[in-house]
């Protein structure tokens, strides 16, 4: 496994946030999302279902890649609880897994909800501050700017396909959900704070200080329980915005129709 890997290990130092590499990655990555999303936006919920497994299985198969490469590689056999896949950006993988078998629908919404506001958040802000992105192995950077932009991808299918935030009760589900997974990233930040030496911050709440730009400073100001509320607070704003943007982007396609209509009769 370990010289399978290290096949795979190419180191690179010439990749920078705002260089050509970031910037061609995500301007052309925007635009096939938003073709595809497009494309797709039609297709039946049984197509649907088979589309968000196979893209969760995807993400699956590259996140097994990525946990194995930074065990044998990059820390030499030893794990590095930062790496624990329950931030933000991996919930994506572990919904898409799981929708195709959840029969109840409005379960199914509130997920799609969350996967359009939070979930498209997370990822666009990613692509703005990409340092986390930027590893000193090819392989790695190119893994984390394609995680990123397939959830982006997911996020708008989801919404231009009408399958996510289609009312206003429909942002306060979704928040419903942030706070569930902020309230288990947490228990497990503390319950695995000993044994990860204190690395494991899932979704940043704490107790170790954040490593995110502005919030690492309220953290070492103000600790960590100022900064838990304080970014739960922005992240909920943020994804309130999404959620406005795509809710009355659909108000005015909807005037604009029977504005059309009524000139028409």
């Amino acid at each position: 496994m370990e010289k399978l890997l290290r096949l795979t290990a190419w180191k690179t130092n010439g990749i920078r946030p705002y260089g050509l590499f970031h910037l061609a990655f995500f301007i052309i990555g925007i635009i096939v999302c938003v073709f595809l999303s497009n494309k797709l936006k039609n297709i039946s919920d049984k197509k649907n279902d088979k589309l968000l497994f196979f893209i969760g299985l995807f993400l699956l198969v590259i996140e097994i890649y990525k946990q194995l490469f930074y065990f044998y590689i990059v820390n030499n056999g030893h794990y590095d609880f930062s790496l624990f896949p329950f931030q933000l950006c991996d919930i994506p993988m572990y919904f898409c897994l799981i929708i195709p078998f959840i029969k109840k629908e409005s379960v199914k919404q509130n997920m799609y909800n969350f996967l359009v506001s939070y979930n498209l958040l997370g990822a666009f802000i990613t692509f703005f501050e990409p340092s986390a992105l930027i590893r000193p192995y090819l392989t790695m950077t190119i893994h984390g700017f394609l995680w990123h932009i397939i959830l982006v991808f997911i996020g708008l299918y989801l919404a231009v396909s009408k399958r996510g935030l289609k009312k206003k009760e429909d942002f306060i589900a979704s928040s419903k959900i942030y706070v569930l997974l902020c309230s288990l990233a947490l228990i497990l930040n503390f319950a695995l704070k000993n044994v990860s030496m204190g690395k494991m911050n899932l979704f940043y709440l704490g107790p170790s200080i954040s490593p995110i730009i502005i919030f690492s400073d309220i953290s070492s100001k103000f600790g960590w329980f100022t900064n838990m509320i304080v970014f739960v607070l922005v992240m909920t704003f943020g994804a309130y915005l999404v959620y406005m943007f795509f809710y009355n982007i659909d108000k005015v396609k909807l005037y604009a129709k029977e504005k059309l209509l009524k000139e028409n009769s």
